[in-house]
């Protein structure tokens, strides 16, 4: 019995094993268990049978020893137990996508129904002591170990149970779903790279401790084949530390797999995704119960796998990173001993949905919040936008009227995920029998087939989720023992407590199986919800080291890109909600200081960044007309090349593919023929940032109770930035729209002083170690901006006391409308409080971000909302700076389309399925009852394991924010009414104000370039008076008509400056070595020209106070050139002595003046004077005005020149392209005259014929005829 036992076990194994004899295998048949030993698999045979990725190959596979338990009596409910020792296993990277092996064919088990045995093998539970994998590439060569291994099959909510429990049979479909779970004790994961560019690299290290991974199979009945299957890895907390050298050590080894594995899994994928599509649902007969029947069905639906899908549930990852001594650690002093970052994410989850339908939704998406998903919106519109512009491009032959309201387009409605979604669920393809039929018989031949190829358009989507995340400032060898503090962390107390801080979306698109026809192009989205980032100076210089060191191995490792082939093609939006970047005080903060602040915030309600451009329909920014005002506007405030303060070497910041991107010039050539990539034709190397809108508060201070005050009021940014192929050279142009607002008082500006020598030390730091690098190339980066009018308001103490009067503030009135708009303003917002609050956890004060512009009225208005107090209609109270909203249509469509999208975007969708799922065994009556009773709402128990520690960490973290929610960065109406202090004010006024910063080569200059330089005062008035009109002055704002000739040259600016720092060669030091920063030369010049101001003395002497610093810096040499300057001086201060006149003003009028200051110190005072020295000074005037009009008439004709060489080469481009098409078009008429020949020589060959057969007939009917005559 023994022997025939062994002899078919040796038949069935020999298949599988090399070299197996009888005496490995020892068996006892009645007990049921046996014993095989020293194990040699066929290596070939099971990567085939395995099914392994097509990119790795098997190469060895043994095992020492395998034992098994059988209990025979009780198969149906206890499962065969399969105990391995040590598995060791060989693997190897296939540069090309691996080729099945024909003879495994023949290996593979027959396809039949599924019966007795695959039950019994379904339910096999495998227990492995210990696994060894080795893994071996070109690159990199790895090892990992894994121990207490198991597989065991489980209920659907991850229990151990009768083997009935652990599979569902559905009633109607012929399905059947398999639970298992897969589980380790430990695992040791170590690579090591080789190569040239990596013999310094140390071995890469990670541990990971117990970890589940929840599976589910969905089978076929009628041939056991899998359908689908759900894949859960859920790890224990992982803390990993790496150091610099071992993270660039994983770069290269993930870059080595990166090509191969891309390659086969592209091919596999089409060719998987075919045969889902053709898969077949044969309904099956059933002995249940029409009860029971409807039970199984429900229980079925609720725990199936509708498509394949791949996820990670990590609960927290704990991230160190340390450089080592090198190019990646910076050399500034307190960096250079090493240091270490911390990043820990919470509640991470990765989603991977490779065989997912465009057309289909993704409401069965665990945790996927489809419809409150900005990415949904924009991605159902650029794929619509690429259906209808592949049918123009493909059949660009007008409908007819009939055509347009064709049943293809009316059976499938769109909807906001994707292309187009049908309304029955029985219609599995877009070719269905009656719409195509419809179509065929209205539409063109052409049109349905693009139409039936769209319907089988398929994606692979990988989603990004984390919750909650922080990046804690470096810490170095100090011996200070402080807490971590954080430099990148999340605020969630302004959102609902169990939205998600990061959501990332990554989808491809193809179509099944072996098929070249357009597809749209990847599309990446990101959204970030509100964090809060603070400016250090340690850390930010330490990234600045540590970064570009590890990305240097990636471009190592990456193959060189052949020569003509284009960059990676990809559409990518990324939005951040409610930033906030702070600059926090240093130690110089004195507390005695009540108007001294802790920190400055930078604030937005939205920044978006894309490379997509809007519809040009859509009247918003990012449009290229929005570029093309934008250049328009730059052109136009430019000052002349080679006129002060522009030298003849200053770089441009209009580049030549910005106006090419403007004029829709710069698209890509595709080529006519039918490839994926046919319809990629617009550029993606435009990018476009908008800051809707931006404001900054300074936070801390005593005097205002630790409230915020503005320093810049709410103002809408909008920016594009292109680059070169190396990223080394930027280009930016920017402009802000309406009325730049700022306060600052003399705490404020001291504060803001400190604030500039930090960031012009890191950056100084920053370009040193970029230097330090031995690919670096010399980057550069210009930036130009136009902000249409500034008003800067100087706070300076009252020498009035008593005097609470606003009359000299007339200019920004608080007329009747305006308190019209405020009651109109607050009574809906208290409606809306009423009806719609945020959330009912937040805090006694509520944050809200400032509207947008208002496009009717182009006027940014803004007033301040407290959310969780209702606010009286009577006695509105003034608004607060910075937070705010005004005028009732602008408040209606930024705070509902803003807050009220943002929080149904994320908030967490709680509908439950109704959706139940079923399970077989030979007994379904006692399966069903068994499965109902253990059931909850919550279909997978992976899932809701880690939605449950989710919400016990989201507690800790909304404990913790609701505490630092009441800190001083809280925002209230009530707070700023409280301070009833007297100040006065002094408002300067600057329009048409244009600004160019550039950097390359060590040397940086800031340009700069204003008109209408003008002075209001106001000698006393309240804080929070002065904060209320201070908050609607761009009300009383309107940009003025702009000028329509953007070749006129600028007339002379009235205050134009230039701001020059050199480097400066390094000076070795006593050891001969050159190390820290390199000197530089600063000059600072300025023209002032064509002025008239007039000011009170005592706001003259305040100004004085308020500049001056605290601290001695050394002088910065600059040259002043004063020209028509008059000063109208009011002596308002009393008289010492009764006796005294009353005070005169004095008026002090300056024709020319010329100011310098050297580096010691020393002002001298002058007449402008035309030396060697000097005479090519920018501020250093002509001696007569023929010269000066020459120079002027120069000028013009070189910016004239300037303008007409970019629009001959945009011709040229142009006249190229018209080229090309007349080729193309009289190819075409070529081509169309010899089809027409040849159909008029088909046609004649036709009547040929015609005349040929019935010439054939006659001689037909003539031979019958004879042949009937003879009879």
């Amino acid at each position: 019995m023994v022997t025939i036992i062994k002899n078919q076990l040796l038949k069935h194994l020999s298949r599988f094993t090399k070299n197996l004899s009888p005496e490995q295998i020892s068996l006892s048949a009645l007990r049921g268990s046996g014993e095989l030993q020293d194990l040699t698999l066929d290596e070939e045979l099971l990567t085939d049978l395995l099914e392994l990725p097509g990119w790795v190959r098997l190469t060895s596979a043994k095992c020492n020893r395998a034992s098994f338990r059988i209990q025979w009596t009780k198969l149906k409910t206890v499962p065969i137990v399969l105990n391995l020792d040590e598995v060791h296993i060989a693997l190897e990277v296939c540069q090309e996508p691996r080729v099945m092996n024909p003879s495994a064919a023949g290996a593979l088990p027959v396809p039949g129904k599924y019966s007795y045995i695959h039950k019994v093998i379904d339910g096999i539970s495998v227990a492995v002591n210990h696994v060894q994998i080795d893994f071996n590439c070109e690159a990199f060569t790895s090892s990992v170990q894994i121990s207490r291994v198991t597989v065991e099959s489980r209920t659907p909510e991850g229990r151990k149970g009768d083997l009935r429990l652990t599979r569902i049979k559905s009633p109607d479909t012929g399905q059947l779903l398999i639970f298992k779970e897969l589980e380790w004790q430990s695992a040791r994961i170590e690579a090591k790279a080789h190569g040239a560019a990596a013999a310094n690299l140390p071995p890469l290290r990670l541990l990971l401790g117990n970890t589940h991974c929840r599976i589910v199979i969905k089978k076929r009945l009628s041939d056991c084949s899998v359908v689908g299957s759900r894949l859960a890895i859920c790890p224990e907390p992982l803390a990993w530390a790496l150091t610099d050298g071992q993270l660039r050590a994983a770069l290269a080894c993930a870059a080595a797999l990166a090509q191969p594995v891309r390659r086969a899994t592209a091919a596999a994928t089409r060719a998987k995704a075919l045969r889902k599509i053709e898969e077949p649902r044969e309904p099956i007969p059933t002995k249940s119960t029409s009860g029971e029947r409807d039970i199984l069905a429900r229980m079925f639906a609720k725990h199936d796998v509708r498509e394949t899908s791949y996820h990670l549930l990590a609960p927290r990852i704990d991230l160190h990173l340390c450089d080592d001594p090198g190019l990646g650690r910076s050399e500034k002093p307190s960096l250079s001993n090493g240091g270490a970052l911390q990043v820990t994410l919470v509640s991470m989850q990765a989603d991977l949905f490779p065989y997912h339908k465009a057309s289909d939704d993704r409401r069965h998406w665990r945790g996927y919040r489809e419809a409150a998903t900005p990415h949904s919106q924009w991605l159902s519109q650029a794929l619509s936008s690429f259906c209808t512009t592949l049918l123009d491009s493909l059949d660009p032959r007008p409908l007819t009227p009939s055509n347009k309201t064709s049943q293809s387009e009316k059976v499938e409605e769109p909807v906001s995920n994707g292309i187009k979604h049908k309304q029955p669920p029985t219609q599995h393809s877009a070719s269905s029998a009656p719409s195509t039929n419809t179509t065929t018989s209205q539409a063109s031949p052409t049109r349905t087939r693009i139409l039936q190829q769209l319907g089988k358009l398929m994606t692979t989507c990988l989603v990004l989720r984390i919750d909650d995340f922080t990046v804690y400032k470096v810490s170095t060898g100090s011996k200070s023992r402080e807490a971590p503090r954080p430099l990148v962390s999340a605020e969630k107390a302004t959102l609902p407590g169990d939205a998600g801080l990061l959501h990332a979306e990554l989808t491809f698109f193809y179509y099944p199986g072996d098929v070249c026809f357009p597809v749209p192009a990847p599309k990446m989205y990101v959204q970030l919800s509100p964090v809060r980032i603070s400016v250090d100076v340690p850390s930010v210089v330490w990234l600045g080291a540590f970064l570009p060191h590890v990305a240097r191995a990636l471009k190592q490792e990456e193959p060189e890109q052949e020569e003509g082939l284009p960059p990676p093609y990809m559409d990518v939006r990324m939005e951040a909600i409610m930033p906030k970047i702070v600059l926090e005080a240093g130690s110089e903060h004195v507390s005695q200081q009540r108007d001294r602040p802790k920190e400055l915030q930078i604030c937005t309600a939205r920044a978006t960044l894309t490379n997509v451009r809007e519809s040009p329909r859509a009247n918003s920014a990012g449009t290229r007309a929005d570029l093309a005002s934008i250049l328009s506007a730059l052109r136009r405030s430019a000052p002349p090349r080679g006129q002060f303060p522009c030298a003849v070497d200053d770089m441009d910041p209009i580049h030549e593919q910005f106006i090419l991107h403007a004029d829709n010039l710069d698209d890509i050539d595709r080529g006519t023929s039918i490839t994926p990539e046919l319809l990629w034709r617009e550029n993606r190397a435009v990018w476009c940032a908008r800051v809707e809108p931006l404001w900054a508060d300074f936070c801390g201070a005593r005097a205002t109770n630790y409230k915020p005050a503005p320093l810049l009021d709410a103002t809408p940014l909008t920016a594009w930035i292109c680059f070169d192929e190396n990223m080394s050279r930027i280009w930016v142009v920017a402009r802000t729209c309406g009325l730049a607002g700022l306060q600052l008082n003399h705490y404020q500006m001291l504060f803001l002083m400190r604030q500039l020598e930090r960031i012009s030390e890191m950056s100084a730091w920053l370009a040193h170690d970029a230097e330090r690098q031995p690919d670096a190339e010399e980057g550069s980066i210009v930036i130009g901006v136009v902000v249409p009018a500034v008003e800067l308001t100087f706070v300076l103490p009252s020498n009035c006391p008593g005097q609470e009067s606003s009359r000299d503030l007339d200019s920004v009135p608080l007329d009747s409308s305006s308190l019209q708009d405020l009651k109109m303003e607050h009574q809906a917002i208290s409606t809306l409080e009423a009806s719609t609050p945020l959330e009912d956890n937040c805090c006694s004060e509520a944050t809200m971000a400032p509207s947008m512009m208002d496009r009717d009225s182009g006027v940014l208005a803004t007033t301040s909302v407290e959310v969780c107090q209702p606010i009286p209609i009577e006695e509105p109270p003034p608004p607060s700076p910075g937070l705010s909203f005004g005028g009732f249509s602008s408040m209606r469509r930024g705070f509902t389309s803003l807050v009220t999208s943002i929080d149904s975007a994320l908030t967490r969708d709680d509908t439950r399925s109704d959706a139940a799922s079923t399970a077989s065994s030979d007994s379904d009556r006692y399966v069903v009852v068994g499965l109902a009773a253990e059931s909850p709402d919550d279909a997978d128990m992976a899932f809701r394991e880690f939605e449950h520690g989710r919400a016990s960490s989201g507690v800790e973290v909304a404990a913790e924010v609701v505490e630092r929610s009441s800190s001083p960065s809280d925002h209230s109406v009530t707070s700023s009414c409280r301070r009833r202090d007297v100040i006065s004010t002094s408002t300067w006024r600057l329009n048409n104000i244009h600004i160019v910063q550039q950097s390359g080569g060590g040397n940086t200059s800031l340009r700069l370039a204003a008109d209408d330089l003008k002075s209001d005062e106001c000698s006393a008035i309240p804080w929070d008076e002065f904060q209320n009109k201070f908050s609607m002055r761009a009300r009383a704002w309107s940009e003025p008509a702009a000028d329509g000739d953007e070749l006129a040259a600028r007339p002379a600016p009235n205050v134009a400056a230039r701001l020059v720092r050199t480097q400066l060669p390094r000076q070795p030091d006593e050891k001969g070595q050159v190390s820290g920063l390199a000197p530089y030369d600063e000059l600072l010049e300025a023209r002032v020209r064509d002025l008239s101001i007039a000011l009170n003395m005592s706001t003259a002497l305040a100004l004085a106070e308020l500049i001056e610093d605290e601290v001695v810096a050394p002088p910065m040499p600059l040259e002043v050139l004063i020209e028509n300057v008059k000063l109208h001086l009011i002596e308002d201060r009393p008289t010492r002595s009764i006796s005294s006149p009353p005070p005169q003003p004095l008026d002090v009028d300056l024709t020319t003046l010329r100011m310098t200051r050297d580096t010691a110190g020393v002002v001298r005072l002058g007449p402008p004077v035309s030396t060697p020295s000097t005479i090519a000074s920018p501020a250093t005037p002509q001696p007569t005005p023929e010269l000066d009009e020459a120079k002027d008439k120069i000028d013009r004709l070189n910016r004239e020149n300037e303008e007409l060489r970019k629009r001959l080469v945009t011709l040229s481009r142009i006249a190229e392209d018209n080229r090309e098409l007349r080729a193309k078009v009289e190819e075409a008429s070529v081509l169309r005259q010899c089809v027409h020949a040849a159909q008029q020589e088909a046609a004649s060959l036709l009547a040929d014929k015609q005349e040929l057969l019935e010439a054939m007939r006659i001689l037909q009917e003539q031979l019958s005829g004879g042949c009937r005559g003879k009879r």
